[in-house]
């Protein structure tokens, strides 16, 4: 699927080995594609490998980075936008390396009487590695959702969250797999740690608004108790709380964080009492302009059919105890 207006970057760093290391890397990605990389030492890939360049990565050192442990990240999706701007793509697809599933996942309430709730469920998942072409009809969406609104990046879902009730489109945070409009956002990540919410906070200064698409969902490796520690997680788990400590200076209004004993992982426990790191944001609502709104139902219906499944309604009986 050859498309010169469309790029898609690993965004990826010290996690060497073949794609077991990368799940990202499984899917049957048909656009163009290329790792960006601060060290990519000892990987095994197929794709291309962009190293960021000595001189940039000293340019952002001396410029831009706010942090002495966090500052890799930020700088490589720093530079896919730069890369990708100068090889004249107009959307820039950035994923995580550790993707490991994609899901459409959306309810259809039938009907609710006083004490009965009928509700349906329709779930469809691809797994990295079975040639599902799954990840290419998300990279489509979120185009056509930049394509068709005022957002600046256009995102999806993380598995297990909530899916909006009253439309599968939202002013929501993004992360780890979105589609970015090269010709309205800002050239730099800044934000150590939380450079995607950093990105999207500084885009709300510019009153640029961030698109989710609901019923598009993704799952990554699980940290569970601090066991994967490649890549960035290393540096999380030694930073702590200080993790956020630049967000809470830079956007303390909309920031905060802490440490819990609550994993991030939907519907699992962790009974060894082991400290994660949490923050909290509040809700930001700009306001999304939509062009043409018949175009991304008709292409969201589409994907309904190609991915069709069929689940037996379920009933909920709800008990008043007087």
């Amino acid at each position: 699927m050859k498309n010169n207006k469309i790029l898609v970057v690993e965004i990826s760093g010290k996690r060497p080995g073949d794609k077991t290391a990368r799940p990202t890397e499984k899917m049957n990605i048909k656009y163009d594609k290329v790792i960006i990389s601060n060290n990519s030492e000892g990987y095994e890939t197929n794709w291309d490998i962009i190293n960021v360049p000595k001189e940039y990565m000293e340019w952002y050192q001396k410029n831009i980075k706010n942090s002495d442990n966090a500052w890799y990240a930020p700088m490589n999706r720093s530079y896919a936008i730069k890369y990708a701007k100068e090889h004249g793509y107009e959307y820039l697809i950035q994923l995580d390396d550790n993707i490991t599933m994609l899901q459409i996942a959306y309810i259809v309430k039938d009907y609710i009487t006083d004490n009965l709730q009928y509700k349906r469920t329709y779930r469809a998942i691809s797994q990295s590695g079975d040639g599902s072409d799954m990840i290419n009809d998300f990279i489509d969406i979120l185009v056509e959702m930049l394509k068709q609104s005022n957002a600046g990046i256009a995102g999806c879902n993380m598995s297990g969250a909530a899916i909006p009730a009253d439309t599968f489109l939202s002013e929501r945070y993004c992360y780890s797999l979105f589609a970015l409009k090269l010709n309205v956002i800002p050239d730099n990540y800044h934000g150590d740690f939380e450079d995607d919410i950093e990105f999207r906070l500084k885009l709300n200064q510019m009153n640029i608004p961030m698109l989710q698409n609901g019923v598009l969902m993704y799952g990554k490796t699980a940290q569970q108790v601090n066991k994967d520690l490649t890549g960035c997680r290393a540096e999380y788990l030694k930073a702590g709380v200080k993790r956020g400590e630049h967000m809470r200076k830079l956007y303390g209004d909309v920031y905060s964080a802490g440490m819990s004993s609550r994993s991030n992982r939907a519907g699992k426990q962790d009974i060894t009492n082991t400290m994660y790191f949490k923050h909290k944001l509040k809700p930001i609502k700009l306001g999304v302009l939509i062009k043409n709104e018949k175009i991304l139902n008709k292409k969201m219906i589409n994907l309904f059919k190609k991915y069709k499944t069929k689940k037996e309604t379920e009933i909920k009986i709800k008990e008043e105890v007087i």
